[in-house]
């Protein structure tokens, strides 16, 4: 029986799903802990007791053989820690040096330099599509349009076409040719990226193709459930 008590403190309409999936997936016993978005889409104060940013996912671990217990905020921290801490035969790792350096780059990779062009794109999107009266849409639309090309279109081809050719060289996954915490984490921007359409199947089939791949993994669809019961939607 487990010495360590692990808790998900879980957001519904957040990026949290992912830290189930690698939970899932390593078969570690763990406990949800919900809190729902107000009306302003912001996280309730609650979640500020247990971390001073109150932001999604925090993971709580209570080591019962000790004192000692952590609380663990962003999520490629998370995984890292995870890794290194409760994967002990390398299911989500790799025994190769080289490729265990990868997939920990992925992680870094993931916020540092994936996801800032999407959000930007998406922030831009919505800002074309708000209420705003002409001539004032007009300008909005023309200064947001001004920003994706000059920046954040750009970039989002630049980081798709890497990871593109990286699926491509790994034989269908991120590292070393199988799942991977990697592509646990990037999971949810490249699908995103495909929902808002950033990216399209026919410019990238390598990516299409190792997302249909990964959401057959048992793990995912168990997390999927339990997202599900906690206010998650898919």
């Amino acid at each position: 029986m487990s010495t360590n008590v692990i808790k998900v403190h879980w957001l519904n309409q957040s990026r949290a799903f992912r830290v189930l999936w690698l939970l899932d997936h390593l078969k570690l016993d763990y406990e949800i802990v919900p809190y729902k978005r107000n009306e302003q889409f912001r996280a309730p104060e609650e979640l500020k007791k247990i971390h001073p940013l109150g932001r999604a996912p925090i993971l709580e671990i209570d080591y019962k053989s000790s004192d000692r217990k952590d609380i663990l905020a962003e999520s490629g921290y998370i995984f890292q820690y995870i890794l290194e801490n409760f994967d002990k035969e390398g299911i989500l790792n790799n025994a190769d040096q080289q490729k265990a350096e990868k997939i920990k780059y992925y992680l870094h990779y993931a916020e540092g330099s994936l996801q800032p062009p999407l959000f930007i794109e998406f922030l831009l999107s919505k800002a074309k599509e708000a209420p705003v009266p002409f001539p004032f849409s007009y300008i909005t639309k023309k200064f947001a349009d001004k920003i994706s090309e000059k920046y954040s279109r750009g970039e989002v081809k630049n980081q798709l076409d890497f990871i593109e050719t990286e699926i491509e060289q790994n034989d269908g996954y991120l590292v070393g040719g199988k799942l991977s915490a990697a592509d646990i984490l990037l999971s949810f921007p490249l699908e995103m990226a495909f929902e808002r359409q950033f990216a399209r199947t026919e410019e990238y089939p390598n990516i299409a193709k190792w997302l249909e791949t990964i959401k057959r993994e048992e793990s995912y669809s168990t997390s999927k459930d339990k997202a599900k019961a906690n206010g998650a939607s898919f």
